[in-house]
């Protein structure tokens, strides 16, 4: 029975591999895998091993699959993929260590905006959290903070951004003025323009003209 509560075939089953689809092959290098798994206690360094003996075992398991059994994110296992043992070592070593490498991608401030916008008050250290469960990467304060302020995520400027807003109960038209000052001007009689008298017009003359 494994020590996280699941046996051979929840394990299977968490990845969404069903077992009379594989065969005898398959069965038996993921039954070693399963207990090379066990003996390890599922850690990192176990799972880190397992992943990248699996995504080069040519054993027909695709990387979704490869990375749901060892508990990591997809995208996490296909950068892992072109790894060499020794790149694999090292990154468990560095993670033993306290060092996690890795470099901030433009592609991860959209997923950073939305976990700030639902943790507003959310530390440093919470989203350097974030970025380690879903990218397994965790820099320093230094390059999280440069890499808010060059994508305007920072708490400074959104603090600018919030309190430049317009105030909602403001009623204003499209050109942004309010409403209440917008008034119709009608003009009074007195101000409208006469016509001019009929002696200021020249006498229609009374020759007829030749054509």
């Amino acid at each position: 029975m494994s020590k996280d509560g699941f046996s051979f075939e929840g394990w299977l089953e968490r990845a969404r591999l069903q077992r009379e689809r594989l065969n005898a092959h398959q069965i038996s290098v993921l039954e070693a895998a399963f207990q090379f798994l066990e003996h390890g206690g599922h850690d990192y360094a176990s799972r880190r091993l397992v992943e990248h003996f699996l995504l080069h075992s040519e054993l027909g398991l695709k990387v979704a699959q490869v990375a749901r059994l060892v508990g990591l994110d997809r995208c996490t296992s296909s950068r892992h993929r072109p790894c060499s043992s020794s790149q694999v070592v090292q990154a468990i070593h560095n993670r033993q260590a306290g060092k996690f490498p890795g470099k901030l991608l433009p592609r991860y401030a959209g997923p950073i905006a939305q976990y700030l916008l639902e943790h507003p008050n959310a530390t440093r250290d919470e989203v350097l959290d974030f970025l380690e469960r879903r990218w397994q990467i965790r820099p320093g304060y230094r390059a999280l903070d440069n890499f808010l302020r060059k994508y305007g995520l920072d708490r400074r400027s959104l603090d600018e951004r919030g309190s430049s807003a317009p105030p909602d109960d403001t009623p204003a038209t499209s050109e942004g003025v309010p409403s209440t000052d917008i008034r119709v001007l009608t003009p009074s009689p007195q101000s409208l323009i006469l016509p001019p008298p009929a002696h200021f017009f020249l006498p229609t003359p009374s020759t007829p003209v030749h054509s």
